[in-house]
């Protein structure tokens, strides 16, 4: 079964129920955080929010709801009766006892200023991506696929198998279905619950949901032209735009990249997904639907592994007041560049020259051109090199 496949998050949450009274998972919906809790870590005690009765008990007594629990215990979709949060408080701050609470959300619990009042210092929390090349493939994880040493570690994927991959994107079920047309419909129901259901909860009053389908049109639209969508890309008041969008960074729909402070530009948005990206994309070929999951697979490998090897990554992009093309990712001040096709060195690409700008401004002895080749070509006394699409796989 997809959902059964080891996630390399497992050891992580292992970790922290050694020490933290409360561990979080979060994650877009459909991610696989109650099979992580229930099937790999094996806590049997779940108790689902999505159950009306259970979430008007834990809304209505919330102590009383958590007297009556068998722990530890999963709290699943805690983030639907807010209520319990500071009863859970108060249950740890009397004993604190290390992996009682194992609570998930397909919301950011800081997204909310009580939540996250209430949880500070009592939780650690992982984030759960979409399964990554080397989960879906059943291969172990490998820590040490960060920046360093490159030029020591083989990759594991050919780019071929990446491109396979690229539209199917890594939630469980879709990631593994035969059929085109099924993963069609999954991605459409998926999207249609979002909107109907998720970000009416966290956006609020005067939420609007064709102003949601608008936006996320418009995102469709960018991604095939290969542009990663920014504020000044859609004709819809900015305040209002910003809030939307907020919105659906706190379901984990989109991802914020904000500018590095030594650049210039508006913060750009990803999907939480490159099955989603290709969903809104609504094209299979195209050197800018290419680029587009391209870019969304290499960002989820990355932001995977950190997350995984306890590492914290806030992406950044780096744009030049003079340079046309941004540079993807700036990461331990590394620039980096995710292209379509394989690099040629002559003449100088079109690639190649906003790296060189934001190594200049960074101070930084070396750039990455991440390419669909099969094998690293990293200097070893600096300058820019090339890996694979699949090289944090």
């Amino acid at each position: 079964m997809p959902h059964d496949r080891i996630r390399h998050g497992l050891s992580l949450t292992k970790k922290y129920g050694t020490f933290s009274p409360a561990v979080g998972v979060v994650g877009l919906r459909q991610v696989g955080k109650t099979t992580l809790l229930t099937r790999q870590l094996g806590v049997e005690n779940c108790y689902s929010f999505d159950d009306a009765e259970l979430r008007n008990e834990a809304r209505n007594s919330p102590k009383t709801f958590l007297s009556k629990l068998s722990l530890p215990a999963i709290l699943d979709e805690v983030q639907k009766a807010p209520e319990i949060f500071d009863a859970l408080k108060l249950k740890i701050d009397r004993k604190r006892i290390p992996g009682q609470y194992y609570l998930t959300g397909s919301t950011e619990f800081s997204s909310r200023l009580g939540i996250r009042e209430s949880l500070t210092g009592r939780i650690s929390t992982l984030q759960l991506y979409p399964l990554t090349l080397a989960e879906a493939h059943g291969l172990p994880f490998q820590p040490q696929r960060g920046l360093k040493p490159l030029h020591l570690l083989e990759t594991r994927f050919t780019a071929e198998q990446a491109a396979q991959s690229l539209a199917k994107g890594g939630l469980p079920i879709p990631m593994f279905m035969r059929d085109s047309a099924a993963r069609l419909l999954y991605f459409d129901q998926w999207i249609e619950t979002a909107i109907l259901r998720d970000l009416p909860r966290i956006y609020g009053r005067n939420y609007d949901m064709d102003v949601s389908r608008s936006i996320l049109e418009r995102i469709g639209v960018l991604l095939r032209e290969g542009h990663v969508p920014s504020l000044g890309d859609f004709k819809i008041e900015k305040i209002k735009l910003r809030n939307y969008l907020a919105s659906m960074e706190s379901i984990f729909l989109l991802k914020r990249i904000p500018c590095h402070e030594e650049g210039i530009g508006l913060d750009r948005w990803l999907l939480g997904d490159a099955g989603l990206a290709a969903f809104l994309i609504r094209a299979e070929h195209g050197e800018g639907v290419t680029l587009s999951l391209a870019r969304q697979f290499v960002f989820n490998e990355i932001l995977a592994q950190c997350q995984y090897a306890g590492k914290s990554l806030h992406p950044r992009f780096y744009k030049s007041a003079q340079a046309k093309e941004a540079v993807d990712l700036i990461w331990d001040q590394v620039p980096i560049k995710i292209i379509y096709a394989p690099p040629s060195r002559v003449p100088l690409g079109w690639y190649e020259k906003p790296l060189i700008g934001a190594m200049k401004k960074l101070n930084a002895s070396r750039g990455l051109i991440v390419a669909p080749v099969d094998r690293a070509d990293i200097p070893k006394k600096g300058g820019i090199g090339i890996v694979p699409w699949t090289y944090w796989s």
